[in-house]
């Protein structure tokens, strides 16, 4: 499919909304806000985007980031609330109409103001709201900031509604608009008077509803919602057709949206909760993390059991499969096999991931869990205990082996997995367990391996010994075409060197003393430089190799430390190498575990997105120069490692060359350290899982190729490989954090493709919300989003996951429109012009296949706002506008209700049925 004019058009529509948004930003938080607004100014920030800054008489800021990107089907806008730093990231839909987007802001900055004074105050969010049309309200008395955002509608309706300037079919327009409006906040009993005991029922709800938004209502809003907030048969007659009329037009949309979405029943709780539908005490999150990891570890132990059985009598079970786990559980097929190691946060010993309540908040909707119920305050770190209650829930929902597995070719072509369990002690248990994989496997192992110091960068850039083993390997292949002698041996030689896991300086060594290293680099031009990078990669990899065994225990991989697999007290000065999340974390664990460490970071300035999290600005208070002083940054790039004994220590110690100060200030320096943990990156191989397998494909003549995936909103949901051996073709899927690291066997570093994704992460998910595409809650949403994906495939709809060669072009920032910038000023009262919105808007909707679902009576409590009259027509030049006539109704939960009916899981502790592995027999 041509996707080239719709990209085109619709980065066109960005360009179009963002300018909007810069022309009407200030009227809309001017009404909103009322008597509480100060100014809006317009600012560009270092890197040369633009955002707001916006002020209010209680001395309160914020910094709104407004953007126009691909998003989900059905959803409009999305606000990232990141309280740390009062950083709001607001996200339109590049499908949204303009003659819309006002109303939508005034939406998502009431919702946003009203989440950052909770926070403020230390007050978690309010889970239910109040204004929609349920029935009973019980003792609610509270607004969530959901209902705050609509409330920012009817005053902006308000406002319209009563701007004399307008002309009046305008005026007429917002007025309709409010009137369904107030149906959909539940304000208006809609029960007919006939009706005695329902009629009176919603009165008394509807005025509750009133009282309690009264405060929060513009004196237009006021004026009219007191008109307006009739029964119908009370109304003024043409208020009455208007309103019958967006009823009658709600219901079909309704109707329509029933169909289009479909329901699904809750089985199972959600993670966190307990058989009542109750969130887990926090006091209570580190048992539960026990004994659900014992829970885990039994149905492991069952599972394992079963497929020796099927062993045992000569057969492969065939089995889905899935490898890895992490966030990427969220879209967990229960009926597959689970083959994951509990690794990551299972290990880390630090006090939680480095988000926020709040800037995590968004796991309600994907992961349904309630992020608020693990924190005493909003703005605190989600608990580590917490995050392993979920994963541990979410890989139990069907059979699962703790351990790792890696696919295999069989004797036939077939593809197989070879998992080994891990034992008490944490280590592999032999013998391996055999599986013959139905489907597409899913591979979701995690971050890749980190860089090791000195490798060379810039232009033809080597990352690892991995790679330079590699690159010299496909020259010598060259060498071996043309005739040259010893080629071929050298090349094989090589390719079980590196399989066998021979040390790098015995490579290094074997290839400089043999006769074809002139040949390697004869001729080669601008490639000449690439080879001699591959053979500075393997030089300082022979060093790091050399210090690890010179100084074991002190010398470390990043990911060593984060899975405590080290003893801190190993070294008193401890330096870590860069300055990116991982090396900040690193140090963190370090300075906890051994109070009188000291830890140096040197790398390049820490990224913008640390600014922005909890972790860094209390780690660097705490530890740094104003507190303990055991913390110190140098900014510095870092070469290969350089070792050296220390006389005094009597041991093998570190130094770190470095350049202090500029221009005549500039001094030599040099870091010296008894303790080196280096975090300089990732690498971009091959996920562990399939490195056997690549191997055996190219052995047997095979041939390995890749495509990005995309949904058919576009949004990034992993990378596909295809492993081709003879007649035979395999597909494998690669999700969660290592999808955001392509690997460069594959896809080629001249394409750009990592370039491309990297710049699609960060628009999609900017350093000012303090969270970043491989992050904890971004990879919920993505496996979420990849899940409803896979399965409308199998479904049948060929075109629910796309596989690209490159990033759709909407993911580009639109070129800068013409300048709209207005006079930001300090005025409150709203200028009377801006677009005006006709039809009925619904905030963030997940889709129901993978949002958290839901019971009947949740699900239907649909917000059905009624369409106003007149609609105007889908943009045609915009696919997908069509959706705003559809009207999808509001489903997003803050926090998903608990099941209604007792969970077919039980909790830890209870017997479970045996794991009816479903083998294929």
């Amino acid at each position: 499919m041509d996707t080239t004019v719709t990209d085109a058009r619709l980065r066109a529509q960005q360009a179009t909304l963002i300018a909007t948004v810069k022309r009407e930003l200030r009227t809309v938080t001017s009404v909103v806000l009322g008597e509480r607004f100060r100014s809006i100014e317009e600012r560009i920030s270092e890197d040369g985007r633009e955002y707001f800054a916006l002020e209010d008489t209680q001395d309160g800021s914020a910094d709104l980031w407004l953007d126009a990107i691909p998003m989900v089907s059905g959803m409009i806008a999305n606000t990232m609330t990141n309280t740390t730093t009062d950083q709001y990231v607001v996200q339109i839909s590049d499908r949204l109409p303009t003659e819309f987007l006002t109303r939508v802001l005034a939406h998502e900055v009431g919702e946003l103001i009203a989440a950052r004074d909770r926070s403020n105050q230390g007050l978690a969010p309010i889970h239910e709201d109040l204004l929609n049309q349920e029935g009973d309200i019980g003792d609610r008395h509270e607004l969530s900031s959901r209902d705050h955002g609509r409330i920012a509608e009817l005053n902006w309706l308000a406002a319209r509604a009563s701007d004399a300037e307008l002309p009046g079919p305008q005026q007429a327009e917002a007025r309709a608009d409010l009137s369904a409006l107030i149906d959909r906040c539940g304000m208006r009993p809609m029960a007919a008077m006939a009706d005695v005991e329902p009629y009176a029922a919603a009165s008394r709800a509807a005025n509750v509803r009133r009282i309690v938004s009264k405060d929060s209502l513009s004196a237009h809003a006021k004026l009219l919602v007191a008109t307006l907030a009739r029964p119908i048969e009370h109304l003024d007659p043409t208020d009455a057709a208007v309103l019958q009329a967006s009823r009658d037009a709600a219901l079909r949309a309704e109707r329509q949206v029933e169909a289009f979405i479909g329901r699904r029943e809750v089985t199972m709780p959600m993670p966190g909760y307990d058989q009542n539908g109750l969130p887990l005490p926090r006091d209570q999150l580190e048992a539960a993390a026990s004994q659900w990891a014992e829970y885990r570890a039994q149905v492991s132990a069952r599972t394992a059991q079963a497929v020796e059985g099927h062993l045992a009598q000569g057969q492969f079970p065939s089995r889905r499969v899935v490898i890895g786990g992490g966030a990427s559980l969220t879209g967990r097929d229960p009926d597959a096999l689970l083959i994951d190691g509990a690794g990551r946060w299972h290990l880390d010993p630090g006090r939680g991931i480095v988000q926020s309540a709040d800037q995590d908040r968004d796991l309600a909707e994907w992961m349904g869990v309630d992020p608020h119920s693990t924190v005493e305050r909003p703005g605190d770190r989600l608990p580590i205990h917490a995050v392993r209650v979920w994963e541990d829930q979410l890989a139990t929902r069907g059979d699962v082996v703790n351990g790792h597995a890696r696919l295999r070719l069989g004797r036939n072509g077939e593809l197989l997995t070879e998992i080994q369990r891990l034992g008490e002690d944490g280590k592999e248990a032999a013998p391996p367990l055999w599986v013959a994989c139905q489907g597409t496997p899913s591979i979701a192992t995690g971050l890749t391996p980190e860089v090791v110091p000195g490798m060379p960068r810039g232009d033809f850039a080597v990352e690892s010994r991995a790679e330079a083993v590699r690159l010299i390997g496909d020259r010598l292949r060259e060498l071996e075409g043309q005739g040259l002698t010893g080629a071929g041996e050298m090349r094989a030689w090589l390719t079980q060197a590196e399989r066998g896991g021979a040390d790098a300086r015995t490579v290094l060594g074997a290839l400089k003393s043999s006769p074809l290293m002139d040949a390697l680099t004869a001729g080669l031009g601008p490639d000449k430089a690439r080879i001699g990078n591959c053979f500075g990669a393997l030089d300082s990899t022979a060093k790091w190799e050399s210090a690890r065994n010179e100084a074991p225990g002190r010398v470390l991989l990043g990911d060593e430390v984060a899975e405590n697999r080290f003893d801190a007290h190993q070294a008193e000065h401890w330096v870590v190498a860069g300055s990116g999340g991982t090396g900040v974390a690193n140090a963190e664990i370090i300075l906890t575990q051994n109070l009188d460490a000291r830890v140096t970071i040197i790398g390049s300035p820490p990224p913008p997105a640390l600014e922005h999290q909890v972790q860094f600005p209390e780690m660097q208070k705490k530890y740094g120069e104003g507190g303990e002083g055991r913390l110190t940054f140098i900014q510095a790039r870092v070469g290969a490692i350089e070792t050296y004994f220390d006389e005094q220590k009597r041991k093998t110690c570190f130094q770190i060359p470095y350049v202090d100060g500029a221009g005549e200030n500039e001094r030599q320096q040099v870091l010296r350290a008894d303790g080196y943990v280096t975090s300089l990156g990732r690498t971009n191989p091959l996920p562990p899982a399939l490195q056997v397998l690549a191997n055996e494909v190219r052995d047997r003549g095979g041939e390995i190729s890749g495509a990005l995936q995309f949904d058919k909103d576009d949004q990034y949901i992993g990378y596909g490989l295809t492993f081709t051996v003879g007649d035979k073709e395999h597909q494998v899927d690669v999700d969660g954090a290592a999808s955001w690291q392509l690997p460069r066997e594959i896809f080629a570093p001249e394409s750009g493709l990592q370039r491309q994704l990297n710049t699609m992460g960060a628009r999609g998910l900017p350093a000012e919300t303090g969270n970043a595409a491989p992050g904890f809650a971004p990879i919920a949403r993505q496996s979420a989003l990849r899940a409803r994906a896979v399965a409308a495939a199998e479904a049948g709809d060929v075109n629910a996951i796309r596989r690209l060669s490159a990033v759709p072009a909407r993911w580009q920032r639109p070129e800068r429109g013409p300048e709209t910038r207005t006079e930001a000023g300090t005025g409150t009262e709203p200028p009377g012009a801006g677009p005006g919105n006709t039809i009925p808007l619904r905030e963030k909707v997940p889709l129901s296949e993978h949002a958290p679902p839901r019971a009947k009576a949740a699900e239907a409590e649909q917000d059905a706002t009624p369409p106003a009259t007149p609609k105007p027509a889908p943009d045609k030049g915009v696919p997908g506008s069509d959706l705003w006539q559809l009207g999808v109704p509001q489903g997003r939960p803050s926090r998903p209700p608990g099941p209604r009916q007792q969970p077919h899981q039980p909790p830890p502790g209870h017997q479970r049925p045996e794991p009816g592995l479903g083998m294929g027999d």
